[in-house]
């Protein structure tokens, strides 16, 4: 399998936030461990594991920038040269409240995620950025890649997202959030036991971006970040 980048935004090691996150979906991309699923009461840990599957793959993130495949002419060196740039041009910023919630998946399924209950025009800036400048380091969809997005469901400035910057949910179509699940059939037992989490500990439900974080797959993510 050749390897796929992504750029995403993810909570800073130390932060709370982080930690859930990974326990959550069981895998913590910064080590490239695989970790215990939290005992949520009601709910077997392989349900828990299933529903998280599809999240797992890269770890705990926002998306600025889908996974792609680099451009032939491009290395990795390049890619970290032109993530380094982007992060020179931005600042920190936050924090920033987040909340939970379910969001339509499709075919009757929803997932769960947390969003920006505000999202901060410093963060619209930074993904507009990223989505742009780095398409000069993205290799075109491939028939397979292009399929698996669904054209057929998008709206008509999605579709043209989606061909010009490999992904429809960008620029003005941008809807940050860090998934929690991928598509379940009944998502209300895991957002009752994320708000139970966030009630029981508010520095949870916040976030301050310092740093962008590379996503590399082979297998499973692992993130390298750049301040």
């Amino acid at each position: 399998m050749s390897a796929r980048y992504a750029l995403y935004l993810a909570p800073e090691a130390d932060e709370p936030l982080w930690c859930f996150g990974c326990e959550w979906l069981g895998y913590d991309a910064q080590c490239g461990l695989a970790l215990p699923h939290p005992r949520l009461q009601g709910m077997a840990p392989e349900a828990l594991h299933e529903a998280t599957a599809h999240p797992r793959v890269y770890g705990f993130h926002m998306t600025l920038k889908a996974p792609f495949r680099l451009a032939v002419d491009a290395s990795t060196d390049d890619l970290e040269a032109a993530v380094g740039d982007l992060a020179s041009r931005h600042h920190a910023f936050g924090p920033f409240q987040l909340a939970p919630d379910l969001r339509p998946a499709g075919e009757g399924k929803s997932f769960l995620c947390l969003h920006p209950i505000d999202a901060p025009p410093a963060l619209t800036r930074l993904e507009a950025d990223a989505v742009v400048g780095l398409d000069r380091w993205r290799a075109p969809l491939d028939a397979a890649e292009r399929a698996r997005r669904k054209p057929e469901r998008l709206a008509p400035h999605e579709l043209a997202y989606l061909d010009r910057h490999g992904y429809p949910y960008v620029l003005d179509a941008f809807r940050p959030h860090f998934s929690l699940t991928g598509p379940v059939e009944d998502g209300a037992s895991y957002l009752a036991a994320v708000r139970e989490a966030l009630a029981s500990n508010p520095p949870l439900a916040q976030v301050t971006i310092r740093s962008l974080a590379l996503f590399e797959r082979r297998t499973l993510g692992m993130c390298r970040r750049q301040e």
